[in-house]
């Protein structure tokens, strides 16, 4: 009898046991927080990594996720993520839907506070929020197309992410890493003006380049152009020097030949006059230019005159001695 009521009493507690025996599993990146709910307090230590035994009647244990991750999650599908996409205004009054992406992990140490504070749903309540402020003032900063033409985007998230970490200091659990912007939208009509703004960019480059190509071209043109004159220039001062050269080198010879000539004449007129003062002058001179020019066969016959018929005409003077000095040059 003893028996069987301690053996109803081994199993009523241990039916009591297994009934208020919970437990965790609590994953590397993982912490759990442990909560007293007859005393209503947290305990500030986390628990770490590993398998943790509690009772359920009297402790909770909440799993929150330490390790980096995005919020809003990858896996959120299109139609839940869109209550997390930003409807924000540029500086210019233009309406923007901003995809943006905030990566952040948990402080393990700090969990335990976040929970007092916030609890697990601190991605909505406090996350989101300030998200969203901040992010409304960084783009506010800008106009549309500055955010469109993609320019000011590393800008954008830089400052978002600055102000962020900023303002989640009153919340050290949370520490965020970055801030990613997924996409810009902005609405129809704007984006088909801010096309057409675009295109007739295009166009004012295209055009411009063209004229500048043309620039180009007209100054290759005249650069050729001006080696064309400055080849015809030197070719014609070429030939103006080589006229010149010639020239001077006619009027040289001719100089010369002048000069040969005049101590030509000076020599003759020199011998001329060497020959006259040599034949006494005068008729002498005549008398042997006469002699010169008679035939060298000739023959001289003397003549009787005046009284005396044995008188002979007397050639034995200048003439005769002409003639001899003739013959004796032949």
């Amino acid at each position: 009898m003893k028996g069987a009521i301690a053996a109803v009493i081994f199993t009523a507690l241990l039916l009591v046991f297994v009934l208020t025996l919970g437990w965790v599993n609590v994953k590397p990146s993982e912490v759990a927080v442990e909560i007293n709910k007859v005393a209503g307090k947290v305990s500030d230590v986390p628990r770490g990594v590993g398998y943790h035994f509690f009772n359920r009647w009297v402790t909770d244990m909440v799993i929150y996720k330490v390790a980096a991750r995005a919020f809003p999650g990858d896996t959120a599908g299109n139609e839940e993520s869109r209550k997390y996409n930003l409807e924000l205004k540029t500086n210019d009054g233009q309406n923007i839907s901003v995809d943006l992406t905030i990566i952040y992990s948990l402080v393990a140490n700090e969990v335990p506070s976040l929970h007092q504070q916030i609890g697990p749903n601190y991605e909505d309540q406090i996350l989101l929020p300030q998200v969203r402020s901040e992010a409304r003032i960084v783009i506010g900063g800008y106009n549309a197309e500055q955010i469109y033409q993609g320019n000011v985007r590393n800008e954008i998230q830089k400052g978002i992410l600055d102000r962020l970490k900023a303002t989640l200091k009153d919340y050290p659990a949370i520490r965020v890493h970055d801030a990613l912007i997924r996409h810009f939208a902005f609405s129809p009509d704007f984006e088909r003006a801010i096309e057409q703004k675009k295109l007739a960019s295009q166009q004012v480059e295209i055009n411009k380049n063209q004229a500048l190509a043309q620039e180009e071209m007209a100054k290759k043109q005249e650069a050729e152009a001006r080696g064309l004159k400055f080849q015809a220039v030197q070719r014609a001062q070429g030939e103006a020097e080589a006229v010149k050269i010639n020239a001077d080198a006619k009027r040289y010879s001719l100089e010369q030949e002048a000069a040969g000539d005049l101590a030509r004449y000076k020599a003759e007129a020199e011998g001329k006059r060497l020959a006259a003062e040599a034949l006494g002058g005068g008729q002498n001179v005549v008398a042997l230019e006469f002699a010169s020019k008679i035939a060298p066969t000739l023959q001289v016959w003397g003549i009787p005159v005046g009284q005396n018929n044995t008188s002979l005409l007397d050639v034995s003077g200048v003439f005769g001695k002409m003639l001899e000095s003739k013959k004796s040059q032949q």
